[in-house]
Parts: structure tokens; sequence; C-alpha cells
């Protein structure tokens, strides 16, 4: 088959399947995890009055919004986000919807409920997946609001994901692993850190990548295709990430 039946036939495909945007609005002062620093756009910086064409300045953190933590963000010898192939967030999804189950703050997600959302979904995890978990997280994040506690609750409190569903995850092959928490497999209560076995023993130090920061995930169907670019940033701990869904 030539290249351009190739092309001719992807695109029929694409045509094919619904687009679900899950990254939130990049804007000043947006929540995200407490560590790390806002962005801030400096809106006139280029105007028409004074330049005779509009642009804006970014001041912006590599863990914005919703963005991918590269393996050297935790492990200084392994590889930053610059050195990562170029298609390493692009593979077919597995979702698990676990809003329905109303997971707390600081309390980590078990292997049984992993389980039973494969069961209850029909999913099955195959070799080069991405993972998301959609622990309807993103009902606390608050850009709108006005009061500084409910829009800084989202960035210190999760989740998280045991050790035993970590480990669920590396062995079976996964590729990278993304949620609408600030910290995926992170469990956190007000701001204090209770466990964070990806970061530090599972997903990173396996050249798993983390992604962190998703919103609107509900719309999607459980199993698709994921697409997301980082940008090449020299030797960048992560990135910012535009992140799609095709299903």
């Amino acid at each position: 088959m030539n290249s351009s039946q190739v092309i001719a036939d992807f695109m029929n495909c694409y045509k094919q399947l619904q687009v679900y945007d899950v990254s939130p609005v990049f804007e000043t002062n947006m929540p995200g995890f407490h560590n790390h620093p806002s962005l801030g756009i400096v809106e006139n910086h280029r105007n028409f009055c004074h330049h005779g064409y509009y642009a804006q300045t970014l001041i912006i953190s590599e863990h914005t919004g919703s963005h991918v933590d590269a393996p050297g963000h935790c492990h200084g010898e392994k590889a930053t986000i610059d050195q990562l192939p170029v298609d390493c967030l692009i593979g077919p999804y597995k979702k698990y919807d676990l809003s329905s189950f109303s997971p707390q703050a600081g309390k980590p997600v078990e292997l049984t409920l992993i389980k039973e959302v494969e069961k209850r979904d029909d999913i099955s995890i195959q070799t080069g997946d991405i993972i998301l978990i959609d622990f309807g997280w993103d009902k606390y994040y608050k850009s709108d609001s006005c009061n500084y506690k409910e829009r800084e609750w989202w960035g210190k409190n999760e989740p998280g994901l045991t050790q035993e569903v970590c480990k669920y995850f590396v062995d079976s092959g996964i590729k990278a692993i993304g949620a609408d928490t600030p910290g995926v497999d992170i469990c956190m209560l007000d701001g204090n850190i209770i466990s964070a076995p990806g970061h530090v023993e599972y997903f990173l130090p396996n050249n798993i990548l983390i992604m962190e920061g998703f919103s609107g995930m509900n719309q999607a169907p459980a199993a698709g295709i994921f697409i997301a670019l980082p940008l090449k940033i020299k030797n960048g701990s992560g990135s910012p990430i535009r992140p799609i869904l095709l299903g």
C-alpha cells in the first residue's frame, strides 16, 4: 500500500472519531500543585496602540496546567523532556472512571477498585497503553473562584494510588499515565504528601511518563487514542501539553 492510500485511510478513520480536549484553559494564577509557580500572563506586552500588533508574554513553569513529568523530574540520572521521542505521548488509552466511587483526599485508590472498573467498563490493559485516571477531581478545579482557599484546594488535596495499583500498571507494560489531579499517584491532604509511589518507585524510574492536571475526561469513552506533544525544552523536567482523546 502506497503512502497516499495510507494517509487517505488514516484521515477517513480520523473523521469518524470524536475529539475530546481534556486540558484546562491556561490563564494567570491558574490552580496547580501548591509547590510549583503559577502562570502569569502579561496581557498587553505587545498591543496595537503601542506596537501595531498583539502578543502576550507568558511566565510559566514546566509543570503548569495539563503537563507531563519527565523521568528526570524526580530522578536526576533519567531522561529530560528534550531527550524523549516526539511520539512518547501518542498511543491507545484506557480510561478508568472512578468518579462514581467518590474518591477522597488522603485515601489512595486500591487495586480492587481498579479491577472493578475494568470489569464494569470491559477494559483490559495492553502493552504500550496510556492509562487515564478520571477521579472526577476536576470538579474541585475552581479557577474562576474569588475565594483563595477554594481556588487552592485542588492543588493541595488528592486521593492518589496505592503501591499495589502502581505495580499493577507497571507490570502491565503501560507507556504513560495521566489524571485530573495535581499528582496522579500522589496521595495528599492539606498539602502534606502521604505517599508518591509512582513518582518515586514505579513510574518515573521505569521511564513511564506521568501527566497531571487534566480536565473534562468524563465525556470521553473508556478506550481510544491519546495524543499530546510536549515542548522540546532543553534539560526540561517536564512540559505543558495540550492533550486530546480520540474515541
